[in-house]
């Protein structure tokens, strides 16, 4: 089961997708016919058998970008975290990406992965999103750095395989490379007397986002980028390309194309910048999470991509990292596998409660007596995840050794285990109250407010009232304000109890700002909990 690290959560938000006049226009939809052909998607399953590649593959952390050679080569990219020596600077330094080789053996199980050799796999940067030529002497990776504003900035080189092994890598030109954006996820296609190379980047003149753009070399002279237009690329992030040159197939992933995910999978034919019509690869190849990185083996029979969809019992909420799975179609012979039965929506919104959604100290309007506000808990919760290394950092002051380590490591296993889970939680029961409402149930809930002893009794009542109407706020606007109707009273099926109870009762060890604000208890106190669902 895949451990459900906050931090990790952003670091493979960033590394997978920044790590990560065409021949038809998009169509504009309702969001009724949208929300139709969304559950067309869902119903109409593939017969495709898909599974998670096995654990000396798949870690606790994350892999994704797995490609198979004909060769039984395998090779794939892992982020993983290396904390035993240096606790102090975790969040800046101990994440790292490698590129991993393995062999498919006769059998189907993988050789023990190894990493390429350390002038691939700068420990100064992270590693990731590769692709070779055919004869696979030359390697194009991305490598990501920490720009000064801290965000990550990533950039194209290449490498070759010479006698002695690969060369050091070279930077691509300026025309790939543009000064202050990021350039990543290459794929490489060598014809006789040219190369194509399709690659993701959020330079100017896209259409917003991330957007999969190609230059033609020759002779290795790189032209000027092309972006692919806009039937592939919309105001949202395209990434992830694939181009299948015996079919002239495109495939990628898109968060703004019409998916049942964050990212789904697409496909289009064509090239370069004239495309057909983008369509959805469907399921199971897609899922309510986040899947991307399709890529077909020579066979077009079986393949693999990334998700982070739970598996192998793990929990729903438990989406942190990304998994490699394996897909083959099934032939028409074959006796396709059974559906399990599905959970009922009582069922589902049971798994998730209760719910303890976290917040920073005094938040949300700081010294205001109101019960009232007009902040909602998502925005909230970014910004705690934000600041998440002051509070680590703050709740070791004053300590040293051991118990500087025990209080930190302490800190941060609340940021991973608590903070990000409940968020999370809170989006599937969100959407798991749109099902029910959907099929004409009513849900009933029960939120109660607290607060850390900081303040007095007055006060923390009134905070904790605010805290509760985040929460509310969040509701009313998510998915463009889908539940609206049904918290203003205009649709009957949603009741929202609250119970803003103030402090919970009890002393601090000491009254530093240490243990009052940036302390651990402080921290589990600064909460709202829902619970007591009644579905009828």
């Amino acid at each position: 089961m895949k451990s459900h690290i906050a931090h990790c959560c952003m670091f493979i938000a960033l590394l997978v997708l920044l790590t990560t006049a065409g021949m038809a226009q998009n169509v504009r939809l309702t969001e009724g016919q949208r929300e139709q052909q969304r559950n067309f998607i869902r119903k109409d399953t593939l017969p495709v058998a898909v599974e998670a590649l096995p654990a000396n593959i798949n870690s606790h952390f994350s892999e994704y970008a797995g490609r198979l050679y004909p060769d039984s080569a395998f090779f794939f990219t892992s982020m993983r975290a290396d904390v035993k020596e240096d606790y102090d600077r975790f969040f800046e330094t101990s994440w790292y990406c490698n590129i991993y080789e393995s062999h498919l053996r006769p059998d189907g199980s993988y050789a023990r992965p190894t990493s390429l050799p350390a002038v691939i796999n700068s420990r100064k940067c992270f590693n990731s999103n590769f692709c070779f030529n055919p004869q696979r002497d030359l390697l194009v990776f991305s490598r990501c750095n920490r720009a000064g504003d801290g965000d990550l900035q990533c950039a194209l080189w290449e490498s070759r395989r010479e006698k002695k092994g690969w060369s050091k890598p070279q930077k691509l030109p300026s025309v790939i490379n543009m000064e202050g954006y990021s350039s990543l996820q290459p794929f490489l296609l060598i014809y006789d007397n040219h190369s194509v190379l399709y690659f993701v980047s959020n330079r100017p003149k896209g259409y917003g986002g991330l957007d999969i753009w190609y230059s033609i070399s020759k002779d290795g002279k790189y032209n000027p980028p092309v972006n692919l237009g806009s039937t592939i690329n919309t105001e949202g992030n395209e990434v992830t390309p694939f181009y299948d040159a015996e079919t002239s197939t495109l495939y990628f992933s898109s968060d703004e194309h019409l998916g049942i995910g964050d990212y789904d999978i697409f496909y289009s034919n064509g090239a370069l910048s004239q495309w057909g019509e983008v369509s959805n690869m469907g399921v199971p190849f897609n899922s309510a999470y986040n899947d991307f990185y399709f890529a077909p083996n020579q066979d077009e029979k079986s393949g693999f991509f990334t998700s982070n969809r739970p598996h192998d019992g793990a929990a729903p909420e438990d989406t942190c990292c990304n998994d490699i799975f394996h897909f083959r179609w099934i032939p028409k012979n074959d006796s396709v596998p059974q559906p399990v039965d599905t959970p009922t929506i009582h069922e589902k919104i049971a798994s998730v409660l209760p719910i303890s959604l976290y917040f920073q100290n005094d938040e949300p309007d700081p010294r205001s007596l109101s019960d009232t506000t007009t902040a909602d808990y998502d925005q909230l919760y970014r910004r705690y995840l934000a600041d998440h290394d002051l509070y680590v950092s703050e709740s070791g002051q004053g300590l040293s050794g051991d118990s500087l380590t025990a209080v930190q490591q302490g800190m941060y296993a609340f940021m991973r285990d608590s903070v990000a889970t409940g968020h999370d939680r809170m989006i599937l029961l969100k959407n798991y109250i749109r099902e029910a409402l959907r099929n004409g149930e009513t849900v009933e809930l029960t939120v109660s407010g607290f607060a850390s002893p900081l303040h007095n009794s007055d006060y923390n009542k009134h905070l904790s009232a605010r805290r509760i109407v985040s929460l509310l706020n969040y509701l009313y606007k998510a998915d463009n304000f889908a539940l609206a109707p049904y918290l203003d009273g205009d649709k009957p099926g949603l009741v929202i109890h609250t119970d803003p109870q103030g402090a919970v009762q009890h002393t601090f060890a000491s009254g530093e700002t240490r243990e009052t604000v940036y302390g651990l208890q402080a921290a589990k106190d600064r909460k709202i909990v829902i619970s007591a669902s009644k579905i009828h």
